[in-house]
């Protein structure tokens, strides 16, 4: 009886183990906007937070979060972690990056995808993993 508790501690243990594995914090964010384009967010209720390994070379994202706000942004508009298992992975066999670029884009048309005229972003450059970051959302596309 008890090697059947100890086995069972012991796989108790390895799977909290992987489980911390799979969800690793990628970066603290609180996310805000510029007063000077609250006049161009009217009815813009899509926030995409999206997450670029800085070391990949192909364009496509390592993650993405989407968040429906209840009203027009205003000052903060979005404070939290991102975590890989709270964003949208585009591929989940890549590995974790080491630095990571985070655009935070208030999306016109609320669809995922690039960038279109409406759309206002805000970005921060090279960050290590599990950094703290502020993100001002400050340009109009």
């Amino acid at each position: 009886m008890r090697f059947l508790q100890l086995m069972v501690l012991g796989l108790s243990l390895s799977f909290s183990h992987f489980a911390k594995a799979s969800d690793q914090k990628l970066a603290s964010v609180e996310i805000s906007i510029d007063d000077k384009l609250l006049a161009k967010n009217v009815g813009v209720r899509t926030l995409f937070v999206i997450v670029y390994d800085t070391e990949s070379k192909m364009p496509m994202p390592f993650g993405a979060m989407k968040i429906d706000l209840k009203a027009d942004a205003k000052g903060s508009i979005y404070k939290g972690d991102l975590t890989t298992a709270n964003i949208q992975r585009m591929n989940k066999d890549a590995p974790l990056p080491k630095t990571i670029r985070i655009k935070a884009r208030l999306d016109k048309d609320g669809s995922a995808g690039m960038d279109q005229a409406g759309d206002l972003v805000g970005i921060v450059e090279k960050l290590n993993v599990g950094d703290k970051t502020k993100i001002t959302i400050n340009t109009a596309i």
